[in-house]
Formats: C-alpha cells, sequence, structure tokens
C-alpha cells in the first residue's frame, strides 16, 4: 500500500538528489543526460559549498556523484570535465 523508501544516501542532498541519479539513465536523448548531470551536480555544490572553489567549480562534487550512482555515468555518455579538461558547467 505505501511506496517503498530507503534513507538517502546523502542526508545533505536529500532524496531528491537519489531519485535524480536514478531517472538518468532512462533520459533517451545525450545531450539532455549531460545537461541532467550537470544539474545533479549543481545539486552537490549547493549542498556542499565547501567543496566549491570561488570559480564556483568542484572536483569533489563530480567524484561524489560517480560515487554515489550506482551505475558509471560514462556509460551513459556523462563524463566528468575533470577527465576531459573541459569547463565546469554544473550549477
Amino acid at each position: 500500500m505505501f511506496i517503498e523508501f530507503e534513507k538517502p544516501k546523502d542526508p545533505d542532498c536529500g532524496l531528491n538528489l537519489d531519485l535524480m541519479i536514478k531517472a538518468l539513465p532512462r533520459i533517451k536523448d545525450e545531450a539532455d543526460r549531460v545537461e541532467y548531470a550537470n544539474r545533479i551536480v549543481g545539486l552537490i555544490k549547493q549542498s556542499h559549498i565547501n567543496w566549491v572553489n570561488t570559480k564556483g567549480e568542484s572536483k569533489m562534487a563530480w567524484d561524489y556523484f560517480y560515487e554515489l550512482a550506482d551505475y558509471n555515468p560514462e556509460d551513459f555518455g556523462v563524463i566528468s570535465p575533470y577527465k576531459t579538461g573541459q569547463k565546469d558547467e554544473a550549477r
């Protein structure tokens, strides 16, 4: 009768972060998945502001996203900008 749910993996970010991470593989368009991943990492940055430098960048937030996901985001076209040398666009 009730929806079964677990405690959030990260209590600072909450259950919505877990749900967003679980939803990412279901997004069909790769560009949309990358944009969505940036939103996920942006939420992590907001919740863990001490990980973010003055330019708004955070390798720790990207690493944490990879850690929290039960899958490899790279399998879905989401690659950390710190692996590719690109600018961290997550906000």
